[in-house]
Parts: structure tokens; sequence; C-alpha cells
């Protein structure tokens, strides 16, 4: 005789307090149990004696079941966790979860087993009624909890893999589509291929409602248009400052200047692909063929410093010059702020360029904050120590974020000259290629958050305009004529 109650059914238990007991004298017996009650008195052997099932929670505070799922585009309920039991072979399950084929044995000797509350109570009703259950009823009760459809809750084998196969597959794609959507941008078949075999999945009869749904977000996140997409491109930037002249620096605050910049410098630094980063292509002689958006950053941030150092030499009047280095060094410090870490290179870089450095008699005018900045500056964006103090402030960053691209460049060109790609045995360095690896993903985490600036023509026509930079010949001839060399 089963209890009334459906042994599958969300029962909300209070887990603790779960106990099937003939010896309790309280406990008010349902009308099915009390015929067998009846008779487990008659029996001398069994007075006395107290049967218990239930599930305790962890002792340790700090464990969470949330802490073990992982992430996962579909969320399986929840399985029952596995137990120790004195011989592993017995009653082997299998049970789905987020993706995985697990396999649990329990104790039947054992007075406490880790089952789910649901799975509890449905053991201690059948038990009262039918005796010990047997290795398919457990199965069926591992199979229920783990939410299958009534069709397939009879323990197939070929089910669960299935699933779980199924489920790793989406797990793949979710991460492709979401960490690497530079392959879907610039392969277009590959992104109608893989839309199609997503749409193939999703028309599966035996696919699950959360699979279903795992699927659909990825198609979604394929075909919907990027957010990043509404903002300005490098090249409408570049199109719009051409033909136009530029106004003065004078006619620019540092902040419009320090957000501007570092809005360029994120634009070029965001269009290198990950693969330019293979094989040191920016140090053979082809490298403006092979790694052509890395030699622009490298432009770009040459460029930009040159600019910096013509502006200043430009100023016949010491008082000029000695205005226009406060006010970049002022830009370079709000580029701090914004965690331009290149703007900060570009601008200190050029002030200790020797057509600037040896300005002695503007130095002097040079105010005593001024200098004390520029000497925090440059401490941050220093390479003693392999750049021990920018990977600091990288590490302790959040995004968006433009980081200084020579640094990756050299650590990338030490790992592929000091580590092998093929081991002793022949077989490939996964070593090298987890190092290269995670260089790589900490650049495409920087590439993938971009800054909410507003784009002010104005200031990006100034500090693309190359009308007046000078040459480094051309920027030490006019240091020596502003400031001659004194006769020794």
């Amino acid at each position: 005789v089963y209890s009334s109650m459906a042994p599958f059914s969300k029962t909300t238990l209070d887990i603790n307090k779960l106990y099937v007991s003939s010896s309790y004298p309280n406990k008010i017996p349902d009308e099915g149990e009390a015929a067998s009650e009846k008779q487990e008195e008659s029996l001398p052997g069994k007075q006395g004696s107290e049967v218990s099932v239930r599930e305790e929670s962890d002792t340790d505070p700090n464990h969470s079941d949330e802490a073990e799922a992982e992430t996962s585009p579909t969320k399986s309920p929840t399985t029952p966790k596995s137990v120790k039991c004195k011989n592993s072979s017995d009653f082997s399950l299998f049970s789905y979860n987020n993706g995985m084929v697990m396999t649990s044995c329990r104790d039947l000797d054992s007075t406490r087993s880790a089952l789910s509350a649901t799975s509890a109570f449905a053991i201690a009703t059948a038990g009262a009624n039918e005796g010990t259950p047997t290795k398919e009823k457990y199965r069926r009760m591992s199979l229920a909890s783990a939410g299958f459809p009534t069709d397939q809750r009879n323990g197939d084998k070929e089910f669960v893999i299935r699933r779980a196969a199924t489920n790793r597959v989406l797990n793949v794609l979710r991460h492709w589509v979401s960490k690497h959507s530079q392959d879907f941008e610039s392969n277009e078949e590959l992104k109608f291929r893989v839309i199609g075999f997503l749409e193939e999945v999703i028309h599966d009869p035996e696919l699950l409602t959360q699979e279903r749904k795992a699927a659909a977000n990825i198609i979604r996140t394929l075909t919907q248009e990027d957010p990043g997409d509404n903002q300005i491109t490098l090249e409408e930037v570049v199109q719009m400052a051409e033909g136009v002249k530029a106004e003065p620096f004078e006619n620019h605050s540092a902040l419009e200047i320090a957000e501007q910049l570092t809005l360029l410098d994120h634009l070029v630094f965001k269009k290198i692909p990950y693969e330019e980063f293979f094989g040191q292509g920016w140090m053979k002689l082809e490298k403006n063929e092979r790694t052509p958006y890395i030699m622009k950053n490298t432009k770009h941030f040459n460029d930009v410093s040159n600019l910096i150092a013509s502006e200043i030499i430009r100023n016949e009047e010491i008082n000029a010059r000695v205005s226009a280095i406060e006010k970049w060094v002022a830009v370079a410090d709000i580029c701090r702020c914004l965690h331009n870490y290149n703007a900060v290179l570009e601008i200190t870089s050029s002030l200790n360029r020797s057509a600037i450095f040896r300005l002695k008699k503007t130095w002097l005018k040079v105010s005593k904050q001024t200098k004390a900045l520029i000497d925090k500056l440059q401490k941050l964006v220093s390479s003693e120590g392999r750049f021990k103090n920018l990977r600091e402030a990288l590490k302790n960053c959040d995004p968006p974020c433009v980081p200084y691209l020579g640094m990756y460049l050299t650590d990338l060109a030490f790992i592929e000259e000091g580590t092998p790609n093929y081991t002793e045995d022949g077989l490939v360095n996964f070593s090298k290629m987890r190092m290269i690896s995670h260089i790589i993903r900490e650049i495409r985490q920087f590439q993938q958050t971009s800054y909410k600036i507003e784009h002010q023509p104005k200031v990006t026509q100034y500090l693309l305009d190359q009308s007046f930079v000078m040459d480094e010949e051309t920027l030490y001839e006019a240091s020596l004529r502003i400031e001659p060399k004194l006769p020794s």
C-alpha cells in the first residue's frame, strides 16, 4: 500500500526532522501505515528498534551548494550528492548534474543518507510498506530528482550520456561566442554554420527545456547587434579629422585632451586581432604584413609622443614651454585615473626625450608639485622589475582600461624564445601554450570593454594633426636653438 502523497512531488520538508520510526508514541500513523505498524509491534525482535532516514546539512558553514555548481547555460535541478559506502560497486547510479555524468552509491546499512529531501521522503514512505528499497528504486529516485521527463525516468544510460554531451557542446559554444566574438565578426560563413547547427539542436525532440533555452541564447548573441558597435569607430574618427584645420593646444582643456586621447588609444588597441600575437610576427622582416594592427598601435604611440614633444619645443618663450609641460603632466594624471596607462607612458616618455630633457632653464621654472607628479607617474610605468608597478596597477583595476601593449609583447617574446614548442618526447608543450593563452586572455579582457566617452571632433582633430610634428633630428635642432649649449 503506497502513501497518498506522490513520492516524486516537490514537497518542502524540514530535512532535520524527517524520521520514520516505530518507537515514537506521539506519531499519528497514516491510514496505510497502521496495519504494518501493528505487525511490527507484535514482533519481539523489532521492539525498541528505530530506523531513520534523514538528510543533515553540511557542518562547514562556509560551504554552499551554490558554490559547487559550475556556471552553465543549462542549470539542472539539484542532484543527490554522492555518499561514501563500504562497497563502491554496490548500487552505482547515473545522475545528471550540470552537464556531467556522475555515479553515486548509497550504503543501505548506514542510518544517514545524503539524499535530497524529496528522495528521502520517497524512500521513507515506500520503505514503511514495502521493505528495503531495491537498486532499481534508487535509480528511479535519482533520475526523478534530476528533473528528467517522465518517459525517460527509467534510467536509460544512453539518454543520460546524450544529455551530458549536449550540455558540454553548448558550454563550449557559449564560451566561444562570448569570449571570442571576433571569430564570428570576421567570418560570416562560420557564424551562419554555427547558427544552423544550433537551430538543428533546438528541433531535437529529446532536448530539455534548459538546453533549448541555452541554444536560443547563443543564437540571440550571434544575431543581435553588439551594444559596443554603437561606439564610434577609429575609421570614422580619422575620416572626420581629415581636411580640417585643428584648433591650437591652448583651446582645449586638460580633461578634454585626456578623455579624447583615451578614446583614441582604446580604439586603436581594440582593433588588434588575437591572431597577431602568435609567432612574434611584429619582430619579423614582414611585420607590416603579418601584424598590421600591432604596427598601427606602435605608430600611434610614437605619433602622440612626437606631438607632445613638438608642442613643447615649438614655443619660443620659456613660460609658454613651462605651461605646456605642466598641462601635459595634468593630462597624464587624468589618464592614469581613467586607467589609460598607455597614454601615461606616451607623455612621460616624451618628457624624457633628449630634446626636452636638456632644457634646464625651462625645468627650473616648472613647479615642485608638477615634478613630484612626474616622478610618481614615471615610477608607475617604469620597466624596472618587468613593469612590476604597472602589472600591480593592472591587476587591481577594472576595465575599461588601456594597458601598455609593449609589456605584453615583451612577455610573449620571452615565452616564445625561452620555451620550446615540443617536449623531449615530441609532444606539444601545453605548458607553453597555456602561458601564451593567459597573456592573450588578459589582453582580450581589456579590449572587450569600451569607454563611454563622447567623441569631440575638435579635440581628436588636434591629436591626429601631424602638420606641425617634428622628427627626432628636427626636435633636437629646435631645442638647441631655443636653449643653446653653455660653453664648457
